[in-house]
């Protein structure tokens, strides 16, 4: 079974409803998560898949835990209910 394609654009519209409801602008969030203001204008965007550390600091900053705020990922993922997913494929 391939690997499904993550949905970036729900992960950035869940980041950016997250910083909206806070009321924060980009260049705050940017600030509390120690990274450049682009890299959240393009994970808002999804644009890009940031790096794990990256999502840390951003559900951290947020004050959100970080599988809620990567919930929209897998969204749409079907489920294998069961069935560990396999580390390497033979």
């Amino acid at each position: 079974m391939p690997t499904p394609t993550p949905d970036l654009r729900a992960l950035g519209v869940e980041v950016a409803r997250q910083r909206k409801e806070r009321g924060w602008s980009i260049d705050r969030l940017a600030e509390a998560t120690g990274v450049h203001r682009k890299t959240i204008i393009e994970i808002e965007a999804g644009r890009v898949a940031a790096r794990i550390s990256t999502l840390h600091g951003i559900a951290h900053a947020l004050g959100v835990p970080l599988p809620d705020l990567v919930a929209p990922v897998c969204a749409r993922h079907p489920k294998a209910v069961g069935r560990p997913t396999p580390l390497v494929e033979k």
